[in-house]
Formats: C-alpha cells, structure tokens, sequence
C-alpha cells in the first residue's frame, strides 16, 4: 500500500512538473505606465470612469480633460485657459449618464459626452467648490459643497441656494448618495439624512472632537483642495450598498449598516494612514486605497493591507479608479498608470508543495544579510546625504543667542557744502563757499537676544518642516529597503518558475538598490561591491537554477530529490 501511495505521488509530481516546464507562467502584476495624454494642460490630477462606457476612463490634467479605453488611445474632450484654477475633481453619475462634471477652484462645468459641448453650472469665487452629488431619483437636484457651505439646487445648476438638509458655513469635502441616503462630511465629521430630512451626525473622526478646523494637510495634492481636510472619500460596495467605507487621514473607516456606526479597519501594513481615494473591486471582495506612500489593496480575510509597489519608483498616488473589473488605474507622481487585476486567492494556510533550499544556500543568504548595510546605517546615510541632522536646528539655536553679546556696529559720515550770498549797493556778491565734515560712529548691544532671540520664531519653523522632511524620506528608505529584502528571500525560497521571471525580479532588486543609491549618494551600492569582491560566492544566490524548479515542483529540496 506504501508503494502505491509513493507511485501516485510520482505520478502526480511529475504531471506538475511538466505543467511546470511546458507552460511559462505569467509574471506577477506591476503596474504599467502606457503612452501618456498630452502633458500641454499640466499634471494629471484625477481619474473618474466613464458614465456610458464600462471600458473606458476619464482623466484631468489641470486644464484638459481626456477620454481613455482599453488601449489607452487619449481622445481630448476638452479643454479651458485659466491656468489659475487647475481641474482637481471629476465627477460622473448614473442617473444623467451622457455628462459628466469637472471641479476647478472657481466652478462647476458640465460636459455632454455626446455633444461634447460644455459650459459652466456654478461660479464663486468665493465659495470654492469642493464636492458634488446629485440625487439619484430627481438628476435635476443637484448638491455642491463648498468652502462655505452645502449649496442646492432643483432646476440643474440655473439657481443655487443654501441647503435646507445640512446647515452651517464650514467646509463641506464631501458628499455621497446611496439609494436615499445623503453623507454630508464635513472638515472631521460625517452627517447623514434620510430621505430628503435634516442631516444627522453619524461619524466624527476619533482624537478631533472638539478640535478647531484646520485646512492644512502637507501630504495633499497641491491642485486638490477638497484633500486638505480629515474626511476625503466615501464609496459603497458592490455586493452590498449597506456596506460603506470611508478614507480619512487617521485610515479607512467601514460600516455594515449603511453609515449609522463605523469601525476602523486594521492599519496593518499601510505606512501612511492618510488615504485619498478609494476603489472598489468585485473580485475577492478588495478595496484600493491611494495614499502619499502609494496603492495598497485590503485583504479582508488577513485583516491587512498589502503595498503595490511592482514598477513605480515614485509610488504616491492621489486618485485610483478600477477599469471593468480588470485593471486598477492610477494617477501617481509618474503620471497614469495601471495595474492588471488577476483573479484573487485568498490565504488558506500552507502551500500545496514545500521548497527548502540547500544548507549551503541558506547559509549564504544569511551571511549576506549580516554583511549588507542595516536599515540604521541607511537612516544615517540618508540623513547626512540630504542634510536634516537635528545638529544643524541645535547649532542655530545656539548661534542665535551668541549673536545677542556681539555688538552691532554703525557709521557715518557727512558733508555738507553751501554758498553765501550778500547784497552791496545793489548787487549780489557771491562769498567764499562754506563746507562743513563730519563723522560719528555707534556701538550698541542687545543682550535680550541671548535669552530668547527674535530669530526663535523662524529657527522652530525650519525645524518643523525638516523634521517632517525627514520622516518622509526615512519612511521612503525604509519601505525601499525591506522590499529589496523580501524580494531576496523570495528569489532564494521561491525559485522563478522561468528564466523571464527571474531577469525580472533581478531587475527589480537593482531598481531598489538604485533607489536606496539616489538617496544615500551611492553608500548602498560602493558598499555592495566591497561585500561581492570579499566574498564572490554571493552571486550564486542570484543564478537561475532549472534544478530548483524541478525541486519545487516535486516539494524537496534538492539534495532530498535523489533519495
């Protein structure tokens, strides 16, 4: 019975093997950055799908908007001059699905996607326009909130007043509709009314109760001002408009019962808790989140947010859309991009085959791990490189009260010159000219500035926006160098099932290393070449090895495979 067992197993490993070998499977998703829409109107700056067409997009640039399908063949729709007020939302909505709206900071266009004509709805200069909704039973209803306010309107955009459903004059960032549900948010709240009645606080973002509004945010877009508050996106899911979830700058907030409690969703794996933007996507249940540290996508199932990093240097990201169910598309500091979705698998404990490499490999990588630069070494070199030491702050502190017992000098000089004129019988005589020099010299102290000098104010202000500095770029070089990391154990106890999937993660692990390179001045990489000269036997972890596909895919490790 032994025998038999151990023959099918033969048998079944050598029906993976050569499913293994004969077909190249793909190799994992990154993102993709296809031919780019004219840069001629500015950056990009926001993504929205397309009201009429599942498989195309919309996209801004501050002064055009462009339409987009599978292949990405950008089609301007249109386009306006005052570069003062760069387009920062798009809006489209499924009751009035020939049109489409654009925010800039001063009004409200709709566009007709058939026609293609456009012309303004709203205009304020003062009450600059953050949001907009329209009430999916009445498309002639519309909402905007602005920077003073919610506003309404029932005759499409003629006349504008002053909502009756959420008074007030703050800011109103954002607005939502679900079913007859209306979310009014405000700078840190979120209010709710049903069917048409006075809104009702249902959310206030947790360590903001009574916490005075502050529209300051460094980590918002510069052309988005609706980003500058706590709340920024509310969606609902596909499978359950009972179910909502909100992006805030503290994560995302979910609820099951259509918006009456919230409870936040885990923060595990996510290096910044500001979220922008959110998408959905229908398989395997998965929420997007763009944040100023890139795109990351939530596993329900493991309760933790994973980074999608393949291909971008530059991850931040400011608006996501999903495309059909197929693509998730992007607008980062690189421009549009998109990601291929594939089909999800959740966890579900161990694989079916198990891979160990050998002793000898293993002993290797954990050598090379021991050699290779830490993370502090890379903090300190990244602090000295780009000069935000707390030593520079500390210094000028200390000179500042020093020039206090300096004196400051002052001196003068002057000259003056004059005619003298007298009358004699008659006539002007003209005397001898007067000239008169002199000069005077002032020495004086001000020993309060020893104390507390003027130059304080400035000093804790240059503090404050180098610490900040800092911390972005040690959050950057840390995520750079653990992924470089993770992606050396994958190559070792993940073997590439082909020779192209392991050219690409090679060229990935130099992508990384170049970035940790750019911001340490070259340390990471001088000091990878003296490691590689000491000890040449590195570079056999990074050869593609047949044998150990082979071995994966029987579920031995290779000095196991011959006995």
């Amino acid at each position: 019975m032994l025998k038999t067992n151990k023959k099918v197993a033969g048998i079944f490993a050598a029906l993976l093997l050569c499913c293994v070998l004969g077909f190249q499977l793909p190799a994992p998703a990154e993102w993709q950055r296809p031919i780019q829409p004219s840069l001629v109107g500015g950056a990009l700056t926001c993504l929205a799908s397309h009201p009429l067409d599942g498989t195309k997009f919309l996209v801004a640039s501050g002064q055009q908007v462009f339409e987009a399908g599978k292949e990405s063949a950008w089609q301007p729709l249109w386009s306006q001059a005052d570069a003062s007020a760069p387009i920062k939302r798009l809006f489209s909505f499924g009751v009035l699905p020939d049109i489409i709206f654009a925010i800039t900071n001063r009004s409200v266009f709709m566009g007709n996607l058939k026609d293609r004509s456009w012309h303004v709805v709203y205009k304020d200069s003062e009450k600059t326009p953050l949001s907009f909704a329209i009430d999916p039973k009445d498309p002639n209803r519309w909402f905007l909130g602005t920077q003073k306010g919610l506003l309404e309107t029932e005759d499409a955009g003629k006349t504008w007043s002053p909502s009756r459903i959420f008074g007030g004059s703050g800011a109103v960032p954002l607005i939502f509709f679900v079913e007859n549900r209306l979310f009014v948010g405000s700078e840190n709240a979120l209010f709710l009314s049903l069917a048409g009645g006075a809104a009702q606080q249902v959310f206030t973002l947790p360590g903001t109760e009574g916490e005075p509004a502050e529209a300051t945010s460094d980590d918002a877009p510069s052309d988005a001002s609706s980003y500058l508050f706590k709340l920024h996106d509310l969606i609902a899911s596909k499978r359950n408009p009972q179910e909502l979830f909100l992006g805030t700058t503290n994560g995302v907030f979910q609820s099951h019962d259509g918006g009456h409690r919230w409870e936040p969703l885990s923060k595990s794996g996510l290096q910044s808790t500001t979220v922008f933007q959110l998408a959905y996507s229908s398989k395997g249940n998965r929420l997007y989140a763009a944040t100023p540290r890139g795109v990351y996508a939530y596993d329900p199932h493991s309760q933790r947010w994973t980074g999608l990093f393949e291909g971008l240097a530059r991850d931040r990201a400011q608006s996501i859309a999903v495309l059909n169910e197929e693509k998730l598309l992007a607008i980062t500091e690189e421009g549009f991009v998109q990601y291929p979705l594939g089909p999800f698998t959740p966890e579900a404990g161990p694989a079916l085959t198990i891979y160990q490499p050998q002793e000898e490999t293993l002993t290797l990588l954990k050598e090379l791990i021991a050699r290779e630069p830490s993370a502090r070494e890379i903090h300190k070199r990244v602090i000295q490189y780009a000069d935000v030491a707390n030593g520079k702050i500390k210094r000028w502190q200390a000179l500042s009260r020093i020039a206090g017992a300096l004196p400051t000098f002052s001196f003068g000089k002057n000259l003056d010159r004059g005619t003298s004129i007298s009358t004699y019988s008659g006539k002007y005589i003209t005397g001898p000219e007067d000239v008169s020099k002199g000069w005077d010299a002032d020495v004086s102290w001000d020993f309060g500035d020893m104390l507390y000098s003027s130059d304080q104010t400035s000093i804790d202000s240059r503090e404050k926006m180098m610490v900040e500095l800092r911390n972005d770029l040690l959050s950057e070089a840390t995520r750079i160098y653990y992924e470089r990391r993770r992606l050396q154990i994958a190559l070792v106890f993940t073997p590439p099932v082909s020779e192209q999937e392991h050219l690409e993660n090679l060229l990935r692990m130099d992508e990384l290393t170049a970035l940790l390179d750019g911001m340490t001045d070259g340390f990471f990489s001088k000091r990878l070449e003296r490691i590689y000269e000491d000890r040449p036997e590195f570079n056999k972890l990074w050869g593609f090895n047949p044998e150990s596909v082979r071995s994966a895919a029987y579920g031995n490790s290779p000095q196991e495979k011959g006995e």
